[in-house]
């Protein structure tokens, strides 16, 4: 899976004058192994345990490089940007308790693309914001404690 990943940063890297880095390759492979929408504190520590040198601020550019090339997704406007592998059409629920994001499904983007939108959209994104299930239970566990 490992050299896969390199072989895939490698083509991606090429194809936008990058250079394939190890530090680019450790963000890639993490930000890949790693569906819970991590933000840059979180790579950043991840890729640190391999590259001690590596730096908060070339995590942050690489991370906004991959995003600004597309094979990132970058959610802004939650406590502080958080960034996501999957770049096929989904939504997110965020859990406005515990902080976590979900992907769920949406439905065809041809069905979407009848939503009038007052300009051109480069870039759609579907948000819930709410409770998830398990701060629900633990809410409720709580209250029947009491």
């Amino acid at each position: 899976m490992i050299n896969e990943r390199h072989q895939e940063l490698k083509e991606i890297c090429r194809k936008n004058g990058l250079k394939c880095t190890p530090q680019r390759l450790a963000v890639y492979e993490f930000i890949h192994s790693n569906l819970s929408h991590p933000n840059v504190d979180t790579v950043w520590s991840a890729v640190r345990k391999n590259l001690p040198s590596v730096t908060r601020e070339s995590i942050y550019r690489i991370l906004n490089e991959f995003s600004n090339i597309g094979i990132l997704n970058r959610l802004d406007q939650i406590e502080r940007a958080r960034y996501d592998s999957q770049t096929s059409l989904h939504g997110h629920f965020i859990c406005e308790k515990c902080g976590n994001i979900f992907d769920f499904d949406l439905p065809e983007k041809k069905m979407l693309s009848h939503i009038p939108v007052p300009g051109k959209a480069h870039h759609w994104e579907y948000r819930v914001v709410g409770i998830c299930e398990d701060c629900a239970k633990a809410s409720a566990g709580k209250k029947n404690e009491d």
